[in-house]
């Protein structure tokens, strides 16, 4: 089905438009499909990031990627399968608990309550992950991650 419509320009000209309901169609399915994300579940999180050491590799902050500084060579993240976690950040080390929600993120905080960090993690495979942690001044943060 043809649509038509005529539009007057600031000439008084008009100009013919013709857009079929196929092409309207093809453009949603294409906006919508580049839009889509597949989301890492609850089940993925302690199923394949639990229960392995993960070195943090890179840091990304508004879009530079940089290497470890001095002080975070020894960073590092480790989600234990009973639910405590060992994390080293900055050099300082945190241990607690850590959850996992059903939109893919990590709630960790520290037996003290001094520290925690939800992170979000926006993928997962055998040797590597990516998280994201987003500070209370809303500076998003990479973190790139390998493990053995």
């Amino acid at each position: 089905m043809k649509s038509k419509a005529k539009r007057p320009t600031s000439n008084g000209q008009v100009l013919h438009c013709s857009v079929t309901m196929k092409t309207i169609v093809s453009l949603l399915l294409v906006l919508c499909c580049s839009t889509l994300k597949a989301q890492i579940t609850a089940a993925q999180i302690k199923n394949d990031l639990a229960g392995k050491e993960w070195k943090i590799v890179k840091y990304e902050t508004f879009g530079v990627e940089e290497e470890p500084k001095a002080e975070q060579l020894n960073d590092k993240l480790l989600l234990n399968k009973d639910m405590s976690f060992f994390v080293v950040e900055n050099g300082k080390e945190y241990l607690g608990s850590w959850t996992s929600t059903a939109e893919g993120k990590i709630n960790c905080k520290s037996k003290t309550g001094e520290w925690s960090r939800i992170y979000k993690v926006l993928s997962i495979t055998e040797k590597t992950a990516t998280i994201e942690y987003q500070g209370p001044d809303l500076t998003r943060t990479l973190y790139r991650l390998e493990t053995k």
